[in-house]
């Protein structure tokens, strides 16, 4: 990974991005998609469209001249591609409010909040306009909205897909990641971009009982209606022998202040061009995080990254022993817009759970949970993206079980 100072700015919004870690070439066209109606965020770049990355700052973006390597490998599997569709401004928010450009209300309660970074994604999928979706996860923007709207939403290990053609927030913490009705549709996605099968081709069924780790404070914070949720599909996991064992998983406020520090001084480095040309143009809330972001010291990045490499120690001598670890995939159900825009701390609760995945680079996947009310989602994050998945689609085979 580079250093702070060697971090680029990212192209200004009059120049069309292409860089990233390349894929090969997607090869020829195969059958494994056919028909997938495919929603791309508006981060990632779709051949002949502006990446406006929803916001009024790339509002004179040209149209780009490929596709993203991911688009790309699905399109050529037989993927429909459709819209590009909104997101919090640049990606750096986890309500999904934008009010500069718009953006959509969740469709379980016009009320209510998406979730984001990578709301239209997961609303196209929720409300049934797309089959598939693609998102970006920086500190839990594919899974937060997937959680809040009811849909399967997967993060995957480091690196696992090519980010050629893909904005940049922060390149530690960035992951692409899918969204879809069922794990099984994720899976043959996940397939697609990286070759590894994951699921049996009929789809999720029955998987043998393995051992899950439980982290309680988790549960014991959260709000009691996704704590109930969640604890009926732990119930029901152990019955059909699953071993569960509580974890002592790293603590929330560790990993909030290491995720926040290289978040927000990689976010700034990488969009000073905007922040120092186009400040006008963006909202407060992004612009409050990257005057923070270019306020932080080369030290305290240097030490936020020490600590992330403990971090990733940690967790992964922990998953070593266990199947996963699972647990609310966030801690309350979608709360309205107005208590978002009311409440600054809100987006610190709707990361609490998911920015740890990012930070050691672990696949993590939020699945529906049912409930009377609003979505709750579970989440599962594990050593392995075949391990995650596998684990994801046992609880999502047994959740249809729980009353």
């Amino acid at each position: 990974m580079p250093s702070l100072d060697e971090l680029p700015a990212n192209p200004g919004p009059d120049q069309a991005l292409t860089a990233g870690v390349a894929a090969p070439d997607p090869g020829p066209p195969s059958a494994a998609l056919a028909g997938v109606r495919l929603a791309v965020k508006d981060l990632v770049a779709v051949a002949g469209r502006p990446l406006r990355a929803g916001t009024l700052a790339r509002a004179d973006a040209p149209p780009e001249p490929r596709d993203a390597a991911v688009v790309a490998r699905l399109r050529a599997a037989g993927a429909d591609v459709g819209p590009s569709v909104s997101l919090h401004e640049i990606a750096f928010g986890t309500t999904g409010i934008n009010d500069r450009v718009g953006f959509p209300a969740n469709p379980h309660d016009p009320t209510c909040i998406p979730g984001g970074s990578s709301s239209g994604s997961a609303v196209a999928v929720a409300e049934g306009s797309a089959d598939l979706a693609i998102g970006t996860d920086t500190g839990g923007s594919v899974r937060i909205p997937a959680a809040l709207c009811g849909v399967v939403g997967f993060k995957p290990s480091y690196g696992s897909y090519p980010t050629d053609g893909v904005l940049a927030l922060s390149t530690t913490l960035d992951h692409i990641g899918l969204l879809a009705p069922s794990v099984a549709a994720v899976a043959r996605a996940h397939q697609v971009l990286t070759g590894d099968g994951v699921l049996p081709a009929g789809g999720a069924g029955p998987v043998a009982p393995g051992r899950l780790g439980i982290e309680r404070t988790a549960l014991a914070v959260a709000d009691r209606p996704v704590a109930a949720a969640v604890d009926r599909v732990l119930r029901a996991l152990r019955d059909a022998g699953w071993e569960l064992v509580d974890v002592a998983w790293p603590g929330r406020e560790r990993v909030q202040e290491v995720t926040t520090t290289i978040m927000f001084a990689e976010a700034a480095a990488r969009h000073r061009t905007l922040l120092d040309h186009h400040a006008d143009r963006l909202g407060a809330d992004v612009r409050a995080r990257l005057e923070l972001g270019a306020g932080l010291t080369h030290d305290a990045y240097s030490s936020a990254r020490s600590e992330a490499v403990a971090l990733t120690t940690e967790v992964a001598r922990i998953l070593d022993s266990l199947d996963a670890v699972v647990g609310p995939t966030v801690p309350i159900a979608a709360p309205t817009i107005d208590r978002a825009r009311a409440e600054p701390t809100l987006p610190a609760v709707l990361v609490s759970n998911t920015r740890i995945a990012n930070v050691t680079g672990h696949p993590a996947v939020s699945v529906p949970v049912p409930t009377e009310g609003l979505p709750v989602g579970l989440q599962v994050m594990a050593a392995t993206d075949d391990g995650a998945l596998t684990v994801a689609a046992a609880v999502e085979h047994l959740a249809r079980s729980v009353s």
